[in-house]
């Protein structure tokens, strides 16, 4: 199998910094290409309540916070000298977001972080790295 174009869902989280970092080495080895997606998740916006008007501001707020910490990933990937593209988007299903933009974009491998939840709360909450690994045609590193 030959990598070429490397998907990297990026939540922020400490999980995903270190997916990010192993997508990078893997990258380098391979002259690989990276896409970061983050994606905003609409329906946690807010309650029912809530003015419209607020929730895109919300969404404006949101997706220029994760651009600001997203520049800091593409500083790390030019660095490296690694090609890096930077994706905000916004969906009402995560998983269904990073499956459909894997397929849309050519992606053969997608390397994601795993908030490590076992037990009860993986089954209850459910698990974005889970429903990626069942849904995607492309091999899914998941990152602990």
């Amino acid at each position: 199998m030959t990598i070429t174009n490397i998907l990297v869902p990026f939540d922020g989280s400490t999980f995903s910094v270190k997916a990010f970092n192993a997508a990078l080495d893997i990258a380098k080895k391979h002259d690989a290409k990276i896409s970061v997606l983050t994606c905003l998740e609409k329906e946690n916006l807010g309650a029912w309540y809530v003015d419209k008007r607020v929730n895109k501001q919300i969404i404006k707020d949101a997706k220029k916070y994760a651009m600001d910490f997203l520049s800091k990933l593409e500083k790390k990937a030019k660095e490296s000298e690694v090609l890096l593209s930077v994706n905000v988007l916004e969906t009402r299903s995560i998983s269904k977001q990073i499956v459909d933009f894997a397929k849309s974009k050519k992606i053969n491998l997608i390397v994601i972080g795993s908030h490590g939840q076992t037990g009860f709360n993986r089954f209850f909450l459910g698990s974005v790295s889970n429903a990626v690994s069942q849904s995607a045609k492309c091999p899914v590193l998941i990152i602990k």
